[in-house]
Formats: C-alpha cells, structure tokens, sequence
C-alpha cells in the first residue's frame, strides 16, 4: 500500500490485495481518458509503457472508491477518487513516484506541467511558468513535440499501423 493510501488493512490482509483490474463496462469513460494519457506517454515518455487502471473498492459508502493509474508492471502510486476528471494527474503521480521523473514538460520552459480543466470543460496540460498557459489537450502532447522528434513518432505509428 502506499503512503498516501488512507483505509488501514484488516489484520492478516495484504491491502494491495484489494486493488484490482477495473473491469470491463464498469466505467465506461474511462477508456477514453486512459487512451489519451497514453497516447502523451507513448509521445513524450515511450520507455514507461501503457498504463492501467486499477480500483480499491472501498467498503464504506461515505469513502469513494479510489482508481490507480498503474505502469505495465502493476507499480502504482496516488489516487484519483474521480478518474474521468483525475486520471491525468493520477498517471503523472505514478510516473513521478515511481520512476522518479518529471513528466510531462512544457517544451518552451522546461518545467513541469499539471493537468487541468481548459476551455470547454476538457482535460488539458497547463504551464504554471510565467503567466501560465495551456499547452495542450491531455493525449495531444506529441504535436508539441519540436519538429523532428515529431516527424520520428509519426514514422513509428505508421509502421505499427501497417
């Protein structure tokens, strides 16, 4: 369990023991943000893999159940008690937890970014440097990729596509 985690385990429970796969048709707008934190991670940070979403039911009607954006290898860390809205900040929690990296980068100031809510209600990543400003949509990180490192990504999927 990790630190931030707040519902103890019973004696004798492994508490990872309770988090498991979302299952299918659960929550289905779920794969759609999923998708597009993949596509980042796949653009801005391929060696990390796909992430997955994992859930701690909770067994208390007052505590929310809580979603995990999980690495390939099941390393998580963090939560999103709302996952459609915070499945971003939950995959970049992970990412910064447990592979000890800043993810993602504003290309213009090399910081660190933070996912937000932008114009039309949308998922975005927002720079705090300066003034601030929107970069992108989450899941459109590639198009601010500079040119060539975008060119060479665009030659990957091709080839995946066939």
């Amino acid at each position: 369990m990790n630190h931030f985690s707040y519902r103890p385990a019973t004696p004798g429970q492994d508490p990872e023991s309770r988090t498991r796969p979302l299952g299918p048709g659960s929550r289905p707008e779920l794969p759609a943000a999923l998708e597009a934190v993949n596509r980042d991670l796949a653009a801005t940070l391929p060696e990390a893999g796909p992430m997955r979403l994992l859930w701690t039911p909770s067994d208390d009607e007052d505590i929310p159940d809580q979603y995990h954006a999980a690495l390939p290898d099941g390393r998580w860390h963090g939560y999103t008690t709302d996952p459609a809205a915070g499945i971003a900040e939950a995959a970049q929690e992970t990412v910064q937890a447990v592979l000890w990296q800043v993810w993602p980068l504003c290309p213009e100031h090399r910081t660190g970014v933070h996912s937000g809510v932008g114009a039309g209600e949308r998922d975005v990543w927002w720079c705090r440097a300066g003034e601030g400003h929107e970069l992108c949509a989450v899941g459109e990180l590639a198009r601010t990729l500079p040119g060539k490192q975008r060119r060479t990504l665009r030659r990957k999927e091709r080839g995946r596509e066939g």
